[in-house]
């Protein structure tokens, strides 16, 4: 098998396919069985879990959000890991861990003492939330960023449409699953799978392309080959014996960015049901799974790659600023527009508007495609999407933990919503003024003639 991976590696040379796109391959399927510690589909299981353990939703929704702070707070380090050991060791790994975690939580039952029952839920919560939205998010999304430089728009599209589409699907599976059986059965069969694709990702995916004597994109013109100064493992080296170039801190509006928006959508997917039920007045006649995260799930689908295919033909300095002004924008209106699905045409309303916000949302932070264009180099690109998931992470541990405060407190989720919406408005403004600001590609020679600091994505240059 080994030597069958190494001729399609080498077919490229000869004409055929790059295997970078192999490695895709095996990323989307990473990302389409993680699925089962996302806030999404967890929203099928909450309800049954309030019901078995006798929970409130602040004891549930305070616990689920100290275990996925405690994960978002290992994200960088697990990001660093990846640049250090790369996906061929991390991403099996990581599909090992799902598979183990999701036997336990298959197997949980109560315990009589309740301090037992808030440990497990700690406990199960905390590795649950750190593999799947945290380490299942950087690891495939890094060892895409390795393979690919110019197509890497094209690349990260492919990945987030297959993603999005077999997450829907297998949304409505578990769905069904856990209406038709049970909870328990539901993650025993999501940790089948993931118990079966670790030796199969082991088996296929290769940490870089200079490993298999490729480049990335697998062109190999004069300008790449000069690119290749270093080997992968004297890279690794020189990254370990001094600190990184690039400062996170000047992405502070992106984390920003991050940390709201999983705010709202981790908190709204986790009482998805229940604000439906509330906004609408009748639970069965919209169902969250086929007129919501359906329609999300498609839209997210057509998003991503439009997005990708955009960033890879327009050089704007203004273009990622822009986008996310945009998704900012739609992240506010679909806050607000929760309140009002009332029927089932407001639910599908719903899932597209919020599916366009997070195509543009996934392609510029989660796949990190603004972070690449801001010049972050390869190198260090899995440090930058750890302390992005770690603002990711840690908001969607804040987001149920409030909303579940707010239902319990004043009795229904309106007031809590409308209040989330106010951050991303802002943050909308923001980085429309910073797209103002931007200096177009075909003036930044004369801007820089003229004494002007260039600006790459409303970020300070480094040049």
């Amino acid at each position: 098998m080994s030597a069958t991976v190494g001729k399609l590696a080498s077919s490229q040379r000869n004409g055929g396919i790059f295997y970078g796109w192999v490695i895709v391959a095996v990323c989307i399927l990473c990302k389409m069985f993680k699925i089962q510690g996302q806030n999404n589909v967890m929203s099928y299981t909450v309800p049954h879990l309030l019901e078995d353990f006798n929970l409130s939703h602040s004891e549930l929704g305070g616990l689920f959000s100290v275990a996925t702070m405690s994960a978002g707070l290992v994200q960088p380090s697990l990001g660093r890991a990846m640049d250090r050991f790369g996906a061929r060791v991390c991403i099996p790994a990581l599909q090992l861990g799902i598979a183990f975690t999701l036997l336990g939580f298959g197997a949980w039952r109560r315990p009589s003492d309740k301090l037992v029952l808030y440990l497990q839920i700690i406990c199960i919560f905390f590795f649950l939330r750190m593999l799947s939205i945290g380490a299942g998010e950087t690891f495939p999304n890094a060892a895409v960023q390795q393979w690919f430089r110019r197509k890497r728009g094209r690349a990260v599209g492919v990945v987030f449409t297959f993603q999005w589409l077999g997450n829907g699907l297998i949304g409505l599976a578990v769905s069904a699953v856990v209406r038709r059986y049970s909870w328990h059965a539901a993650a025993f069969a999501g940790s089948g799978v993931n118990l079966m694709l670790a030796p199969l990702s082991a088996l296929l995916l290769r940490r870089s392309p200079e490993v298999c004597g490729l480049l990335p994109d697998g062109v190999d013109d004069e300008e790449e080959v000069n690119l290749k100064a270093a080997s992968p493992e004297e890279t690794s080296k020189e990254d370990a014996a001094r600190a990184p170039s690039f400062e996170v801190r000047k992405l502070w509006p992106h984390l920003l960015f991050s940390f709201f928006y999983a705010v709202m959508y981790g908190g709204s997917d986790f009482y998805m049901v229940e604000m439906v039920a509330e906004a609408s007045g009748n639970a069965k006649e919209i169902l969250v799974s086929w007129h919501i995260f359906w329609p999300f799930a498609l839209t997210n689908a057509l998003a991503v790659p439009s997005v990708g295919e955009l960033m890879d033909k327009v050089q704007s300095k203004r273009l990622p600023m822009l986008l996310l002004a945009i998704a900012a924008l739609l992240t506010a209106v679909a806050t607000v527009g929760l309140t009002c699905v009332t029927s089932r045409s407001n639910a599908v309303l719903y899932g597209v508007v919020r599916g366009f916000s997070s195509g543009i949302f996934q392609s510029l932070l989660t796949a990190g495609l603004a972070f690449a264009a801001a010049g972050v180099p390869r190198e260090e690109i899995g440090r930058v999407l750890g302390f992005n998931q770690l603002t990711t992470v840690v908001g969607t541990g804040v987001g149920p933990c409030f909303y579940g405060f707010c239902r319990d407190l004043f009795g229904a989720f309106q007031g809590a919503l409308l209040l989330t919406a106010l951050p991303p408005l802002a943050l909308s403004l923001y980085f429309g003024c910073q797209a103002r600001k931007a200096i177009p590609p075909a003036d930044a020679d004369a801007g820089e003639q003229a004494g002007l600091e260039p600006e790459v994505f409303g970020l300070e240059s480094e040049a």
